[in-house]
């Protein structure tokens, strides 16, 4: 009788050895970029940058003295459809509809509540005195 089990080693449920995956890159056998390449996809991005960041500085000047975000209003500038519309008359004030909170007198004091009461002394009676 023949065994159809080779004499290789086979990895048993409850061994110790680590079952690790293999990984490999796909990109492992090919060559690496040339450095002429390397170097001009650098001159090209770093153009880019530099190139932002002077845009990013010419609009921060602008913002920064006026040009941009706000309307000059010299008269130069300053045509009739936008200049401001002549002030009107000035609105009537409102009646004071309110109880005056002292009353007005012409100089003789107001008809005591009780006719028994004696009038207050004028001036004129106390300098007497």
């Amino acid at each position: 009788m023949t065994s159809s089990y080779t004499s290789e080693p086979v990895a048993r449920a409850y061994t110790t050895e680590a079952r690790l995956p293999v990984v490999t890159s796909p990109y492992a056998n090919e060559p690496s970029m040339p450095a002429s390449a390397t170097g001009t996809l650098f001159v090209l991005a770093s153009g880019f940058g530099i190139g932002a960041l002077v845009i990013l500085a010419a609009f921060a000047f602008l913002i920064g003295i006026g040009d941009l975000g706000q309307h000059a209003t010299t008269p130069a500038t300053q045509s009739a459809a936008n200049a401001p519309a002549a002030p009107g008359p000035a609105p009537n004030p409102a009646p004071n509809t309110a109880a005056p909170a002292v009353p007005s007198t012409t100089g003789q004091a107001p008809a005591p509540a009780n006719p028994q009461t004696p009038k207050a002394p004028t001036v004129q009676q106390q300098n007497k005195q």
